[in-house]
């Protein structure tokens, strides 16, 4: 019985491995995957205007060119940046420069700063902000914002105030946080955010996996039912060997599926750090050129050197285990409401409550890291179909212990064996049962029986 188990699992293995639609969607994931990851240097591969440096002109007839020039320089210099765009003093006459501009359709601006004719402390001088075309708000506002703090410096000056006190009186408050409670930890702030990116990271492939088994399993056992081989194989082996070889196949398929993914996602990461100058190439195509690359390695460090860090690693075996008993009380209980199905219809309608759990464990993973501390949330993790998904992210988030990971563990593994125990009576009846009654009378009978 044992030969034909393993015989059954492997050939259930392998039509799903070794297929030509598995290959070539597979090597689209692949394509698709390093795609995402190096988007923007696809995008750039293809060419296009959008490195096109964009000159900044400054027409200026009332020698407030360098207080402009230092302000961008001082405080909007990441923004033109990342617009690949530079202030310069106008090397031509302004006519010159509009002809061009125009006649080039380039996305070049002239910023033409005038003298006024009366002067006052409200008008300083007169600005005419010219361009081909729209120029991106934040760009616009920023030169805009720029201008004005010039305007106030220039009419400071007309106004003999001193700017140094003038500069005081703007200056912002220094305001120290005190937190009295003893458990708010140093850049707490920082680490749910990075708890959140965590969350997002294995909450996704976790659902999908889950969805893959779902749906292979109860595919697999209605295309039996409907072709009738069903009776055939039941006749060669026992229906626990049948029951078995399904969950183990289908839990491989999703298994080696997650690890090509994460192949996948790191073999996207090489490349984008060989294709980007190494780690700070791709922090810098990550975050924008304006990224300060001494703060984001210090926010590295700090993460490293977090309890979050330390937990994840010292989850890790855990989780692995969590995952995988998921896995298979997912795979249980699909396989035992699938026996009683004959049709695709039918067993659609059982998917629910399956999705229902699944559904519920993906929302409160994300809402974790939003509500920490909350009871409800602490008790759901415990919650076999539900601790899956969401006490691996509580554990990362400090909201439950290592024993928390345990509880959930024993509950999932009490779980899976009353599901086998009994679920397996039903799945002996319901495999053979092609009865038309409606299903959830079926469903009823099978559990009396």
């Amino acid at each position: 019985m044992m030969k034909k188990f393993k015989f059954l699992t492997r050939e259930s293995i392998k039509s799903k491995i070794n297929t030509k639609a598995f290959k070539l969607i597979n090597l689209a994931l692949l394509i698709i995957i390093v795609a995402l990851i190096n988007l923007d240097s696809i995008v750039k591969l293809f060419g296009g205007d959008f490195d096109e440096l964009i000159n900044i002109y400054v027409v200026d007839e009332v020698g407030v060119y360098d207080d402009f020039k230092t302000i961008i320089d001082n405080s909007y210099l990441d923004v033109l940046e990342n617009y690949n765009a530079e202030v310069k003093i106008a090397p031509k006459s302004l006519d010159e420069l509009e002809k061009e501009i125009k006649e080039d359709e380039s996305k070049d601006i002239i910023i033409n700063i005038k003298e006024v004719e009366n002067l006052t402390y409200d008008n300083v001088f007169d600005v005419d902000f010219i361009s081909y075309e729209y120029v991106d708000t934040i760009l616009y506002q920023d030169i805009v914002n720029a201008i004005n703090t010039v305007k106030i410096s220039r009419a400071m000056s007309l106004a003999n105030i001193d700017e140094s006190i003038l500069s005081s009186v703007y200056k912002g408050e220094e305001i120290n946080r005190i937190m009295l409670s003893e458990d708010v930890k140093e850049n707490e702030e920082f680490m749910e955010l990075i708890g959140s990116v965590i969350t997002l990271i294995f909450v996704v492939p976790f659902f999908l996996l889950i969805l893959l088994i779902v749906q292979m399993i109860g595919a697999e056992i209605n295309e039996e039912k409907s072709s009738k081989s069903m009776e055939i194989i039941i006749s060669s082996v026992s229906p626990e060997a049948h029951f078995m070889s399904k969950l183990i196949s289908a839990n491989v398929f999703a298994i080696v599926q997650g690890i090509l993914l994460v192949v996948y996602s790191l073999i996207g990461i090489v490349i984008r750090v060989f294709t980007s100058s190494g780690l700070n190439g791709l922090i810098n195509n990550t975050l924008g050129s304006s990224a300060n690359i001494g703060t984001i390695n210090e926010y590295i460090k700090l993460f490293l050197e977090s309890d979050m860090a330390s937990k994840l690693v010292s989850g890790i075996p855990l989780f692995i285990v969590l995952i995988l008993l998921s896995f298979f009380a997912y795979s249980l209980l699909i396989g035992i409401l699938a026996s009683i199905t004959t049709n695709m219809e039918d067993y659609n309608q059982l998917q629910t409550p399956v999705m229902v759990f699944l559904m519920i464990g993906y929302f409160l993973a994300i809402y974790a890291a939003l509500y920490q501390g909350s009871i409800f949330i602490k008790i759901m993790s415990y919650v076999p179909f539900i601790s899956g998904i969401l006490a691996p992210v509580m554990y990362t988030l400090g909201e439950i212990s290592i024993y928390g990971l345990l509880i959930s563990i024993f509950l999932l593994i009490v779980v899976c064996f009353l599901l086998y125990k009994y679920g397996l009576k039903v799945y002996k009846v319901g495999i053979l049962n092609y009865s038309s009654s409606k299903l959830w009378t079926k469903i009823f009978n099978a559990l009396k029986s």
